[in-house]
């Protein structure tokens, strides 16, 4: 044989045994475990059912678990995956595979109709305490109660408005106009502000405020207008609830503030106090 023909031999050679080396590399690499909590599908179901299968024939005496064991470590699956799976087929003789989307309870599903109905009545409570249930005021009322869940600020939202409570904004309907000498005169205002701080003077401000007896809040979570399940005082009387807060029949009385400061602070003995 010629050197050539001796070469061409080595080179034919060698491409067979790179692959069977390769594919002794891939054989011996790690299995590639499934994701815990990731989604089986019935494909990777039905190679765990034909592994069990072909196990079972080959040690018919074989132990349940350690078998379980084995495919769970040659599959990449988990092991409680693998021992429903083949005691799913074995009792239903089929592969299923579940849902991928599972349906979780909502916050309404949670709260049964005792609760919800507690939750109703310490609402129209502190309207009969003539008191203005706000969402904080409620939240800090169920969580005292130890007979009621705790229930977050959102939660209950959802809940009030399943309920028939509605979030809303309680004012008198005012309208502001504004004349056109006050337009001039805060004008002038203005260019007299400015001179005053050109020249550098000290200028002081002088102003009042009130208080009144009867101020609300603007927005409270109120059925005095929206609960749909009182349809009437009487209604609201037999199921021992109230139709909302007493409107005010006027701003009661009031309590006037005057003080007058500058920059530098408040003038000593400014403050001028009366009802």
């Amino acid at each position: 044989m010629s050197d050539n023909e001796t070469m061409s031999t080595n080179t034919s050679v060698t491409p067979a045994v790179d692959n069977l080396q390769n594919q002794q590399v891939s054989l011996s690499s790690p299995v590639k475990k499934n994701r815990c909590g990731a989604f089986v599908g019935s494909k990777q179901r039905t190679l765990v059912i034909n592994m069990y299968k072909a196990k079972i024939q080959k040690q018919p005496d074989a132990k349940f678990n350690n078998l379980m064991k084995i495919i769970s470590e040659e599959s990449g699956i988990g092991y409680t995956t693998v021992c429903k799976t083949v005691r799913n087929y074995k009792n239903n003789k089929e592969v299923k595979s579940p849902n991928k989307t599972k349906n979780r309870p909502t916050i309404n599903d949670k709260v049964d109709d005792f609760e919800k109905n507690a939750i109703r009545q310490k609402i129209h409570g502190f309207w009969i305490k003539n008191e203005i249930p706000t969402l904080k005021k409620i939240v800090q009322a169920i969580s005292d109660d130890m007979e009621l869940p705790t229930i977050p600020r959102t939660s209950l939202q959802r809940i009030l408005k399943e309920l028939g409570f509605e979030y809303t904004k309680r004012n008198r309907n005012s309208a502001l106009t504004e004349r056109g000498d006050i337009v001039v005169w805060r004008q002038k205002y203005i260019l007299d502000i400015r001179r005053y701080r050109n020249e550098g003077r000290t200028i002081y401000f002088l102003d009042e405020t009130w208080v009144n007896a009867g101020e609300t809040c603007n927005k409270v979570w109120s059925t005095v207008w929206m609960d749909k399940t009182i349809k009437s005082h009487r209604d609201a009387f037999l199921k021992g609830l109230s139709t909302g807060p007493k409107n005010p029949t006027g701003k009661g009385k009031r309590l006037i503030v005057v003080h007058i400061g500058s920059a530098e602070g408040f003038v000593e003995g400014g403050l001028l106090c009366f009802e």
